[in-house]
């Protein structure tokens, strides 16, 4: 290249994205034709190589070297955490180790953007460096670049856009372009050039530069290490980058390329204004809501939108995942300040027409409030969402739903457990299940990883089998010998008599003993999730109280893990919301290998370092079991498989046969598609027969 060969009319002076494609018209070309690229930017994100990816293959073909300077905070809030920091090179490390982590759990075209980012440091065409304040003058935020040709001329650019695919796709930016060869122009460029390098040596005022490798955790830096060649991750990307304009869009506005049964179950939904998509967990059951809300905004132009989810870790969490795409929010709920003044700021922006869309997400106890029902009754139009929507299932809440045109259902098990009414109200209120994506599928098609599922068979103490059978006559007089009766139709009485026999299931007294065992066997629990009941370990020979003097279940294993030093924390409802996100920010970092739980990471928690799961105790309700294997098939850098331990109460002595049945059901659920199904099937295939679980073939 002896000649700067983008040196015509079609290079401009302004680049904005209200009006330019800055990735066709810009990046791709001109990196494309570059030998060396120079960036300082505020934020950086792995995500920037998907875009400019065509320009970026003919950079590495030029032998191009790409220089980044970058922040080492995510957000405001971190930056000034960092300046007041005492140990700002930890900070910085914890920041950007963040960054990485976040690439990963982004999906599979954003792990190989990371893939390939390692593959550049690596093989030397790109080198970043991170730029580490020394007073409190201020926070890093500069944004120039610069392009140099073989021939040693310099394209510089200066302006408001980041180093990230929603800078330059979603954002309102715009840069303004100078060139070395414009005499006029050629002192600013020299300028720029100046600058960049006290930046890039850490001779710039108040500031130093760190290497990236010292401000990353190794082990989640070297997780992105990779055989594959260039071209290979090259066609990897490109191969899940659709060419078409819609694709191109979709792109753009969502921040993922959503997958067949994503668009179908969306269009679906636009179709019909109502459904429930019913995606197996880990599938992409928000992304496809997100994919929702963007369709509904296409055709409506503008739109309110009501998120109601179980609890505030979702409130948080789709407020964040809303945030990255430039959807505005508000979080409702009992910790949340001020919610109901900025509904109300919202709602009066929107009249006046200076906001188009924004959505109210709420927690099902913040919904029920006559407050907020005050706020939603000023608002004339909206559309209703609920996540885990088989959680409004009940006769209160199903009563105060609100009688909107368009309503969207998201749940991997809307069926309600013993309770047909409340399912097909629940159901008859949202229109139907209007796409499916089976867990089987998702296997197969690698968007979750594989398991292992061992059931470990328990039997009751003679005191526990005594009582459940005291518990079976008081049933079978009250209900009868049918099997088929449903909770909605059962007394009270015999509703807490019901569960009370559950609780004999959960807490066995021998599954303690095994799981002493069972630990000693595995060894390394790291990112393992221990499931416990809400319960007693056993019941005391002196009263027939199914929680008489037993210690908690949790208790008992908590103790265990701590006699046997395993670094372990327990994930409850007893816990605040802080204690919470500090736990599992302190597990995915491996510093806490073990989490204990009960109900809480039932739904939705988004945990996919996890990679052991032992039950304890489990209901005999699908969802619930469903749900706890969903949290750990997750995809996540050098996870192959997950492995799935059961504690499963089973007998062949006299007095066990309902108990075996509720149990070997799950026994079957997990074993069906188990990487060692066939292993699951000989061994209980009889049984299952015995029970009717399966068909006689």
């Amino acid at each position: 290249m002896d000649n700067f060969i983008l040196d015509t009319k079609n290079i401009g002076i302004k680049y904005s994205t209200l009006k330019d494609d800055i990735i066709d018209d810009f990046y791709v070309p001109v990196l494309g034709m570059s030998k060396k690229y120079d960036r300082a930017t505020g934020y950086f994100s792995s995500s920037i190589l998907l875009d400019y990816i065509r320009g970026l293959e003919e950079f590495v073909k030029n032998n191009g070297k790409m220089r980044l300077v970058i922040s080492p905070f995510l957000s405001i809030s971190d930056g000034y955490a960092l300046i007041n920091a005492a140990n700002k090179k930890e900070q910085i490390k914890k920041s950007v180790t963040q960054m990485f982590t976040d690439y990963r759990a982004s999906g599979d075209q954003y792990f190989t953007s990371g893939e390939l980012l390692y593959k550049l440091i690596e093989e030397n065409i790109l080198d970043v460096r991170v730029v580490k304040p020394i007073n409190e003058n201020g926070l890093f935020h500069e944004k120039i670049g610069l392009f140099y040709d073989g021939a040693g001329n310099l394209l510089t650019i200066n302006g408001s856009n980041n180093e990230t695919s929603s800078a330059v796709n979603k954002n309102i930016e715009s840069f303004t372009v100078m060139k070395s060869w414009n005499e006029a122009l050629s002192p600013y460029c020299l300028e720029f050039k100046e600058e960049f390098e006290n930046l890039w040596n850490g001779s710039g005022e108040g500031v130093e530069t760190l290497n990236l490798k010292e401000c990353v955790d190794k082990e989640v830096f070297q997780s992105y290490k990779t055989d594959k060649s260039f071209d290979e991750l090259y066609d990897k990307l490109q191969g899940g980058i659709s060419s078409s304009k819609k694709d191109s869009y979709e792109k753009k506005k969502l921040g993922f390329l959503p997958r067949d049964y994503q668009i179908e179950a969306a269009q679906k939904w636009i179709s019909k204004k109502n459904g429930i998509i019913s995606f197996a967990t880990g599938t992409g059951k928000t992304k496809t809501a997100i994919l929702c809300m963007e369709k509904y905004l296409e055709k409506n132009d503008r739109g309110i939108f009501l998120l109601v989810v179980p609890n505030k870790t979702l409130v948080n969490q789709w407020g964040d995942e809303l945030s990255k795409i430039g959807f505005k929010s508000v979080r409702c709920f009992s910790e949340s300040n001020n919610w109901n003044k900025s509904i109300k700021d919202l709602r009066n922006s929107w009249e006046v027409n200076l906001i188009d869309e924004f959505v109210m997400i709420t927690t099902i106890d913040t919904f029920r409030t006559t407050k907020f029902q005050k706020q939603l009754n000023r608002i004339k139009d909206y559309v209703f969402i609920s996540d885990e929507c088989h959680r409004l299932a009940t006769n209160s809440i199903l009563k105060i739903l609100p009688e909107v045109d368009w309503k969207l259902g998201l749940s991997a098990t809307p069926v309600i457990y013993m309770a047909k009414d409340l399912t097909d109200r629940l159901l008859k209120y949202f229109g139907g299940i209007i796409g499916t994506y089976t867990l089987h599928d998702a296997i197969k098609n690698n968007l979750l990883v594989p398991y292992e599922y061992h059931p470990i068979i328990v039997k009751l103490t003679d005191k526990e089998l005594e009582e459940y059978q005291k518990l079976s006559h008081k049933l079978v007089k009250m209900i009868g010998y049918d099997d088929e009766n449903k909770m909605d139709h059962l007394s009270l009485e015999a509703q807490l008599v019901l569960f009370k026999r559950s609780r004999i299931i959960y807490g066995a007294r021998k599954k303690l003993s095994k799981l002493d065992c069972l630990i000693d066997k595995i060894s390394d629990l790291k990112y393992t999730l221990v499931y416990c009941g809400a319960t007693r370990s056993d019941i005391s020979d002196k009263d027939d109280q199914v929680e008489a003097n037993g210690e908690k279940q949790l208790d008992s294993v908590n103790d265990l893990l701590h006699s046997k030093n395993i670094i372990s924390a327990q994930y409850t409802k007893d816990e605040n919301g802080s204690e919470r996100i500090d736990r599992i920010e302190q597990f995915k970092k491996g510093n806490i290998s073990t989490l204990v739980a009960i109900k809480c990471l039932d739904e939705g928690v988004d945990i996919p370092e996890i990679r052991t799961g032992i039950i304890l105790a489990s209901s005999g309700n699908p969802r619930e079991y469903i749900q706890r294997r969903g949290r750990l098939l997750r995809k996540f850098p050098n996870k192959d498989k997950a492995i799935l331990y059961d504690m499963v109460v089973y007998s062949n002595d006299d007095g066990y046969d309902s108990i075996n049945k509720n149990e070997l059901k799950r026994v079957y659920e997990y074993g069906k598609d188990s990487l060692n199904e066939q292993d699951v099937m000989d061994r209980y295939s009889s049984e299952f027969k015995r029970y009717g679980i399966v068909e006689d073939e």
